[in-house]
Parts: C-alpha cells; sequence; structure tokens
C-alpha cells in the first residue's frame, strides 16, 4: 500500500520478461479506457483525437505501474519501439481473472438401489 493509495491491491504482472507490480485501477480508469479504446478503432474520428486517445490510455496504464524503476523500464522499452499497447493488457487482466470458488455437487433423487 502507499500513501496516496491505501487499500488497493497490487499484483505482479509479466511484462516483457520483467515482473511488474501494478496496483488495481479504478472503475472511473477502466471505463475511461474502454471509451477511449474505441476512438482509436473508430474510423470516423480524426487522427488528432485519436492521438490524444492513445495518450490517455498510456497514461491511465502507467498510472497503475507501482514502482518508478519498471515505469523508467516500460518508457525506455517504448522509446526503443519495443513494446506495444497489447503487452500492457496484463495490468488490466490482473485483476479481472479471479475465478469464484467451485460450488459443492448436489445430486438431487433417490440414492440407488443396491441389488440384494
Amino acid at each position: 500500500m502507499t500513501k496516496e493509495d491505501p487499500g488497493r491491491e497490487t499484483r505482479i504482472v509479466p511484462i516483457k520478461g520483467r515482473q511488474v507490480v501494478v496496483r488495481q485501477l479504478r472503475d472511473a480508469q477502466m471505463v475511461l479506457l474502454m471509451r477511449e479504446a474505441q476512438l482509436v478503432e473508430r474510423d470516423d474520428v480524426e487522427n488528432r483525437r485519436k492521438l490524444v486517445a492513445i495518450g490517455r490510455l498510456m497514461d491511465v496504464l502507467e498510472s497503475a505501474i507501482v514502482q518508478p524503476e519498471d515505469r523508467d523500464y516500460l518508457t525506455n522499452l517504448n522509446v526503443a519501439g519495443d513494446l506495444e499497447l497489447g503487452d500492457l493488457f496484463g495490468v488490466i487482466k490482473a485483476f479481472g481473472e479471479e475465478k469464484e470458488p467451485a460450488k459443492p455437487v448436489v445430486r438431487r433423487g433417490r440414492p440407488r438401489k443396491t441389488p440384494v
């Protein structure tokens, strides 16, 4: 936990061969990510607006990176052209993959009769 984000959960996500500590994105950040990603894909949106959307996507994803060293590492990869937006999807998926515990199997009906 950090001073500015008390109680926010963190996870470790592999990104380009490095184990990166990320914090869970807030609901509003997730909505913004979805909206901006949709704008990038639309044909009727100006390129200038698409660039703004990409910048916002990167800003939100970068805000989830806990350690400054990891942020620098990812920025350097991006500058070198070795990082793609898809490489950062682990930040989003890290908190959405919780599986519910398996429910117990209930058999209905009468128990089988054993032959005498």
